[in-house]
């Protein structure tokens, strides 16, 4: 009688006798694995022993060495495998390190290892008169934050890294970075606004330098041609009134007399960005500083034992400004001779250590 064959999907699939004989070794090998040297069962409380057959025992320690030699391979494949994928983690960790949100310099791990977070804080421009503008003319600002974090770095030196948040002209925003190296006393050494100037588009951050009868700003381009460099010298302690820089005015305060009957000389600097033909235009302005006495002082829900100041400078109003004994800013209040006075000023909103 002819051996019928199974039929699948009317194709004739031939039985693999090859395969029979595979799997009879396997289920052969399995049993050895499972036995002693020499096999045995229990039937009706007696034992049975069975003497292994030789050649297929020799065979099945054959398949057990080859199996155990393929699974080390595969343990050593991953482990390379697991290696580089976590290499590759790393890579991409330090790489992301060095990209910051918005245009400016990258923070290097390094630089980031070595620094310690002191404070945060964030200010707001509160303007209630001009409709909310604040600023010069042609170059009015609305709805003004800065966000900022206070960073102990190398040599007991200070860095204040943050980010300004206004609209210029109204209901159109603007996200700048700015980055301020600081002395051991909060004393302003170097500024870098990362926003590109008005009428150099492919320009790069503009760092001003203060040095001690300096002030030296630049700013790269693609064009060397573009390229943007100031040089002005300076006789008294100064700072910057404009573009904001609440950290550059109060850095002055450190250069006051402690005694209210002396004026200290001081010079601030207006940074303004009129035309395409005068990108940068800068305007100095001699002024005085006097130190008023300390006062107890509430600014972002709290209550802090202050130095008070007032400056004056020609073609602007009269200001007042208070900074803790630390020498963080609190508020900038612009002093007017009527109490009912709209209010402006900068005031210190959020801190936290």
């Amino acid at each position: 009688m002819r051996e019928s064959h199974p039929r699948i999907g009317g194709e004739l699939t031939m039985p693999d006798t090859k395969d029979n004989r595979t799997n009879q070794e396997l289920t052969a090998c399995s049993m050895h694995i499972l036995e002693p040297e020499l096999g045995g069962e229990r039937n009706s409380g007696h034992q049975i022993r069975h003497l292994s057959d030789q050649r297929t025992r020799d065979g099945c320690w054959r398949r057990r060495t080859f199996a155990f030699l393929v699974l080390a391979t595969l343990c050593m494949f991953l482990a390379v495998v697991l290696n580089s994928d976590s290499t590759l983690a790393t890579g991409l960790t330090i790489a992301r390190s060095f990209v910051q949100r918005g245009s400016g310099e990258a923070i290097s791990p390094n630089r980031q290892a070595n620094r310690t977070k002191v404070a945060e804080g964030e200010y707001v421009i509160v303007e209630q008169g001009n409709s909310g503008a604040f600023g010069p003319f042609g170059e009015e600002i609305y709805d003004f934050h800065e966000t900022w974090t206070l960073w102990r770095v190398a040599k007991g030196r200070y860095e204040v890294e943050g980010e300004r948040r206004f609209e210029s002209p109204i209901d159109v925003p603007h996200v700048n970075r700015f980055l301020a190296e600081l002395s051991r006393d909060l004393t302003v050494t170097r500024v870098t606004e990362f926003a590109k100037l008005k009428w150099r588009r492919d320009s790069g951050p503009l760092t001003c330098e203060f040095l001690p009868s300096e002030l030296h700003c630049s700013s790269d381009g693609r064009d060397p041609k573009q390229a943007i460099e100031l040089r002005i010298s300076m006789e008294h302690p100064f700072g910057i009134l404009w573009p904001v820089s609440i950290f550059s005015l109060s850095s002055v305060t450190r250069e006051a007399e402690r005694d209210r009957n002396q004026m200290t000389p001081i010079q601030l600097v207006t940074i303004e960005q009129p035309s395409s033909w005068l990108p940068v235009n800068p305007t100095i302005l001699d002024g005085t500083l006097q130190y008023l006495g300390d006062e107890d002082l509430e600014a972002a829900d709290q209550k802090w034992h202050a130095h008070k100041f007032s400056f004056k400078v020609p073609s602007q109003p009269q200001f007042l400004i208070w900074t803790s004994s630390k020498g963080i800013p609190l508020a900038l209040v612009v002093e007017h001779p009527h109490e009912n006075w709209p209010e402006e000023g900068m005031k210190l909103v959020r801190f936290r250590k």
